[in-house]
């Protein structure tokens, strides 16, 4: 099973240059489609293949799957309910797939699926990673959760945007892009971090840059010695009255599992 190209369009709404991009995208594969830009979107040429929906009364009640790029939960509840100022509701047909590309906690998709199942509407989660300009492209890598029936029904629409993965139930696409930039804030913050000590050790900022070039650990360095050096840049970073709060945590963390696993 999966979505099959018929005289039903695709619905895309959105607040930002992700739902442009992915209703551009799916009109330059021929896919017929009506986009809604909400207050933030930029504007999008309609022409062949891409038509607006009505403001009134979102026309997405004869689209078979909706992608709806909305960040702000409240605002993508009251969308759903018609409920706000504007008056927008979009209106969902009941063998609809309401596609998630929002930034949702599991429990807010619960919540989400249990006002959406009465109507009949199955709902999933998606993440684009490499944002608005790699879906436009379809060479984004696009991560997916939700029960099997929905999920099977738009992956292969979702593969025009690029890479499709599985990620497991409703809520684990958002939660794994969620964990990914965990990683990129930590290592951000790490980075900077070592710069101000690399400085203040006269290290030159071009010695710096090749340093912290090398991502992977050199061949043969093992967990103890890693550790170490570690330990060694909280030491200089207390000599040196820098900030350390990333190599401070992970001092704390192993210290307390050393004492939990005596």
């Amino acid at each position: 099973m999966g979505y099959a190209a018929t005289n039903r369009p695709i619905g895309v709404i959105g607040n930002d240059a992700t739902g442009a991009a992915i209703a551009e995208r799916f009109a330059a594969c021929r896919i017929e489609t009506l986009y809604a830009g909400l207050e933030g979107s930029p504007s999008v040429t309609f022409g062949e293949h891409l038509s607006p929906m009505f403001s009134s009364q979102v026309g997405a009640s004869q689209c078979p799957v909706v992608l709806a790029a909305v960040e702000d939960t409240e605002a993508f509840r009251t969308l759903l309910t018609g409920n706000n100022a504007s008056g927008v509701f979009l209106a969902l047909s009941p063998d609809c797939v309401l596609v998630d590309l929002g930034a949702r906690t599991p429990r807010e998709l619960d919540a989400l699926l249990s006002a959406l199942e009465p109507r009949g509407v199955a709902l999933a989660d998606a993440t684009l990673i490499g944002g608005a300009e790699a879906a436009a492209q379809g060479r984004a890598k696009v991560l997916l959760g939700g029960a099997e029936t929905g999920v099977a029904i738009v992956e292969s629409l979702l593969a025009l945007l690029g890479q499709v993965e599985r990620t497991g139930p409703l809520g684990s696409a958002h939660a794994a892009a969620a964990l990914m930039g965990y990683i990129e804030a930590a290592h951000a913050v790490a980075r900077e971090e070592a710069i101000a000590l690399g400085a203040a050790c006269g290290l030159t900022p071009d010695m710096i840059a090749r340093v912290l070039s090398e991502r992977a650990p050199p061949h043969g360095l093992n967990v103890v010695q890693l550790a170490r050096r570690a330990d060694l840049a909280r030491r200089i970073a207390r000599d040196r009255n820098a900030g350390a709060d990333i190599i401070d945590l992970a001092a704390e963390k192993h210290a307390r599992a050393h004492r939990e696993n005596r």
